[in-house]
């Protein structure tokens, strides 16, 4: 459980600190007011701290029944994990007394935000199994995740006003676009290091490759979110000034959150070997997942009623999920 915490902690502390960095770059003419989040950013940096510190919390907890506490300590602090939670703990130290004595010095912010993200990198099954080509992957990985989706929860909970809404979309929607190819790529690039893409649906018959079909069966409803907001809340603005995007942000961000539940889910459970998986797929009659597609459509409901639109988005995404189960 903890595992699945201290994940679900960096991933959304990293989100809320990106999106603050990136949202500081862009001027107040092409972006909608929003509230001063600095002390967000600082919980932000928190959580990153203190998701990072839970498996070296409990890498000293079991050296315990051995060594005494300040052994335990040290040794802890020595292994890979604690060394790449030094990095996070003393580089948040360093972003936290910049903002309390320089909080213009949006440059330096960036760059002590680098040594996070490698350290955060390096705590990945990746980087321990296939060194610095799998940190780079994690990393750039990672990086494109916090970057799109931190603006998203950033103007989704922080924005005051929908004016500037157009501006706004003028350079997110490219960025976003770019920085969801970044995800992908990386992310088919680190599976294709643990398990062949040709025996991904084999995965599914042990607990990590389910856990991981549903973080991409997530995708579905976020990427017909991400055309509203990129493309339909643009055009709407256009002929309705007075038009309130958010809402539809919102219902973008819940999907959001549960992606990051998903992925936080992989880290408690072992990545299997090509050895582990089972050779043969279930042979079901499908039904269940026809139920599922044939409920895709229903997702335009959520252009205009929000809430029925995520709840569609996830039966769609469960009928799916337990159709590709029994189907294989």
């Amino acid at each position: 459980m903890s595992a699945f915490v201290g994940e679900l902690l960096v991933y959304m502390g990293g989100a809320i600190w990106m999106g603050y960095l990136v949202l500081r770059f862009i001027p107040r003419s092409r972006k909608p007011l929003i509230i001063d989040g600095t002390i967000w950013a600082v919980a932000g940096l928190g959580m990153l701290v203190l998701g990072t510190s839970l498996p070296v919390i409990g890498a000293v907890r079991f050296l315990l029944s051995t060594q005494t506490m300040t052994e335990a300590l040290r040794t802890g602090l020595f292994l890979h994990i604690g060394q790449m939670f030094l990095v996070v703990y003393f580089s948040a130290l360093c972003l936290l007394i910049i903002l309390a004595w320089q909080k213009q010095r949006s440059f330096l912010l960036a760059l002590l935000t680098i040594p996070i993200w490698i350290g955060i990198a390096g705590t990945s099954h990746a980087a321990a199994k296939h060194g610095a080509f799998g940190w780079t992957l994690q990393f750039s990985h990672f990086f494109c995740v916090t970057a799109w989706i931190g603006v998203v929860f950033w103007l989704a909970i922080g924005a005051r006003s929908t004016e500037h809404w157009s501006a706004f979309l003028s350079w997110f929607s490219p960025f976003a676009r770019v920085a969801f190819i970044g995800v992908i790529l990386s992310g088919l690039w680190l599976m294709q290091l643990a398990i062949p893409l040709e025996r991904y649906p084999n995965l599914w018959g042990v607990p990590y490759g389910q856990a991981l079909l549903l973080k991409h069966l997530l995708l579905i409803p976020l990427l017909f979110y991400a055309f509203c907001n990129g493309t339909l809340v643009r055009r709407r603005l256009r002929s309705d000034a007075t038009y309130d995007p958010r809402p539809l942000l919102r219902m973008e961000s819940i999907i959001l959150v549960l992606l990051f539940m998903a992925s936080a889910s992989l880290s408690r459970l072992e990545q299997p070997t090509l050895a582990q998986l089972p050779v043969n797929v279930p042979a079901g009659d499908g039904w269940i997942l026809m139920v599922g597609i044939a409920t895709l459509p229903l997702l335009v409901l959520g252009y205009r009623r929000h809430a029925v639109g995520v709840l569609l988005s996830l039966l769609s995404v469960s009928l799916i999920y337990l159709g590709l189960l029994a189907t294989g």
